[in-house]
């Protein structure tokens, strides 16, 4: 588990209930088209907060599929990372897709039934957080989903096969496997076809809003030329993530834009691991390091802190 939260295209949210009835069956449909998939594998949850290895899972993922089913509320743990997958999903490409198991969409988005039983019951231990979990539930209930319905097998399939869609369209410049039965004709020169999935978790921290322009953009060309998987974290719109990367890295050695591989500075001292496929990896090493010594001459850094 631990490696799969280390970086993953989906996260699975679920309640118990449907561990061995469906999202087993999802998971493995999952990696046998060569998705990372987390799946938390214990069934006991002891603690009022979710753990570290889950929060990584989310935190280090791409997307996630949301199973909601009859108990799924009465669960803190999964309110809980329902709360952290739509803060993931706050200026980035990160997607969800729900699902619904054996409840309908209108109880999520307006807790009827045993979601609305569940808030209730919660609300006597946990009043300083049922409404954001009445939020989340709202905000999530309007994101396109669908419903379990026929042949568990059929519907699961259709769903991976939505999921690739998705993360393609998310994705465009990444190398994502596909099955040969979604690939049209034409198609076999596509960068999707062929290539297994990257263990790489590649994170772009930028500060720019204007994309394409700049030294962001410079550094996003590249990554897109060769088609690495990366996702980018705007400091400039979430501050949060300027406080990340300096946790990763350390105050001192903050540069940006910068190239997270695997958790550590592409341009570091500790040799990265990872990209081993990436040709241009030292023209990019090149060009991030000419860009900090400019950047380093200039003050810049200095007053892009002043304004955080």
């Amino acid at each position: 588990m631990a490696n799969e939260a280390s970086f993953c295209r989906v996260f699975l949210s679920f309640h118990g209930e449907t561990r061995n009835r469906f999202t087993c069956f999802l998971h493995e449909a999952l990696k046998a088209q060569g998705f990372v998939a987390f799946m938390d594998t214990s069934d006991i949850h002891v603690e009022d907060e979710v753990d570290l290895t889950i929060k990584a899972g989310i935190r280090n993922s791409m997307s996630s599929i949301v199973i909601f089913s009859q108990n799924y509320a009465f669960s803190t743990w999964c309110l809980d990372e329902l709360v952290l997958i739509l803060e993931r999903k706050k200026n980035s490409r990160y997607f969800i897709l729900p699902i619904f198991y054996e409840v309908e969409i209108r109880d999520i988005k307006h807790q009827l039934g045993n979601y609305g039983l569940a808030l209730e019951k919660h609300r006597a231990r946990y009043s300083h957080k049922v409404d954001k979990w009445r939020k989340a539930l709202v905000e999530v209930g309007n994101i396109f989903g669908d419903h379990v319905e026929g042949l568990q097998s059929t519907f699961i399939q259709k769903t991976v096969t939505l999921f690739q869609e998705k993360l393609a369209a998310k994705f465009p410049e990444s190398r994502l496997p596909m099955s040969k039965s979604t690939v049209h004709v034409g198609s076999l020169s596509s960068p999707f076809f062929g290539h297994g999935p990257s263990n790489d978790n590649v994170i772009l921290y930028t500060t720019s809003v204007n994309n394409g322009l700049g030294a962001n953009g410079l550094v996003k060309k590249i990554l897109m030329g060769g088609n690495v998987l990366f996702e980018e974290r705007n400091c400039s719109k979430e501050p949060k993530y300027l406080t990340e990367l300096q946790e990763l890295v350390g105050n001192d050695n903050v540069r940006l834009p910068m190239v997270i591989v695997n958790g550590k500075d592409l341009c570091g001292e500790e040799e990265v691991e990872g990209l081993e496929d990436f040709q241009d990896i030292v023209k990019l090493k090149s060009i991030l390091n000419i860009l900090y010594a400019g950047q380093k001459a200039s003050g810049e850094f200095k007053r892009l802190y002043e304004n955080h």
